[in-house]
C-alpha cells in the first residue's frame, strides 16, 4: 500500500470516528445504526464495515481511545525531587480531570454498552511507583505505610471518582480540589517543609496563605 493510500485510509476511519463521537454526544451509544453513522461520516456503508465489522466495534474503537487520551502524561519532570514530583502530580490531575470531566461521562455512556473497564485512574501506574520510590528511598512516607499501599492509595487519590466525590455542591475549583488531596496526602507523606502541605501553595494559582492555611496543620500533627 503507497504512503497516499495509507495515508487516505487512515483518514477515512479517523473521520468515520469522528463521526461516531459526535453521535454518541449526541444520542447516546445506543441512538444511532450504522447506516445512520455512515450518513454522518459522509461514506457508503459499505466503507463503513470495511473498517469496522459492527458497531460493537466502533464503540470498543472510541472507548479505547478515549482511554487512552484520559492519562496524564507521565513524563512529568521532578528534577529528583519526590515532593516535587507528587505537587506536580497533585496538580496535573485537577487540571487534568476538570478539562476532562465531559469526556469521561460519555466514555461512561460507553462502558455501558461494550463492558469495558472505566476510565478512572488518571496516573500511568509505572509513574506513580516511580514517585513513591523517591518518597520511600528519601524517608518521606510515613511508617505504618509499605511502598505498595502507598501506591493504590495515592491511585485512589488522584482517580476520577474522587475528583467527582470531591468537586462536590456547590463546584469547588480545581485548586480548591489540589488543596484537598495534598490535606489527605499528608496522611501517606511525613511531614517536610517542602512538601505536599506547600504544593497547593506553589502550584494552584490560589492566593497562597489559603493553601498554607489548609495543609500547615495538618503536615504538623497528623501522627507518624
Amino acid at each position: 500500500m503507497s504512503p497516499t493510500r495509507r495515508e487516505l485510509v487512515q483518514a477515512t476511519r479517523a473521520r468515520i470516528l469522528e463521526a461516531a463521537t459526535r453521535l454518541v454526544r449526541e444520542h447516546g451509544a445506543n441512538g444511532f445504526s450504522m447506516d445512520v453513522l455512515a450518513k454522518e461520516a459522509g461514506v457508503a456503508r459499505a466503507t463503513v464495515y470495511e473498517h469496522f465489522r459492527s458497531k460493537r466495534a466502533v464503540l470498543d474503537e472510541l472507548a479505547s481511545s478515549s482511554t487512552r487520551a484520559l492519562t496524564v502524561d507521565s513524563r512529568l519532570s521532578h528534577n529528583g525531587d519526590p515532593h516535587t514530583a507528587l505537587r506536580d502530580m497533585l496538580g496535573a490531575v485537577c487540571r487534568h480531570w476538570d478539562e476532562n470531566g465531559a469526556t469521561v461521562r460519555e466514555l461512561q455512556s460507553l462502558v455501558a454498552v461494550t463492558g469495558a473497564e472505566p476510565p478512572i485512574d488518571a496516573v500511568d501506574g509505572e509513574y506513580l511507583r516511580a514517585v513513591v520510590a523517591g518518597l520511600d528511598a528519601g524517608g518521606h512516607l510515613r511508617a505504618r505505610w509499605s511502598s505498595s499501599e502507598a501506591v493504590d492509595a495515592l491511585a485512589l487519590l488522584t482517580s476520577y471518582p474522587t475528583y467527582e466525590r470531591l468537586r462536590g455542591e456547590p463546584s469547588r475549583t480545581p485548586e480548591e480540589i489540589e488543596s484537598l488531596l495534598a490535606l489527605l496526602a499528608v496522611s501517606i507523606v511525613a511531614p517536610n517543609g517542602d512538601g505536599v502541605a506547600h504544593a497547593a501553595a506553589t502550584t494552584s494559582g490560589a492566593p497562597a496563605g489559603t493553601a498554607r492555611r489548609s495543609t500547615d496543620g495538618a503536615f504538623g500533627s497528623a501522627p507518624g
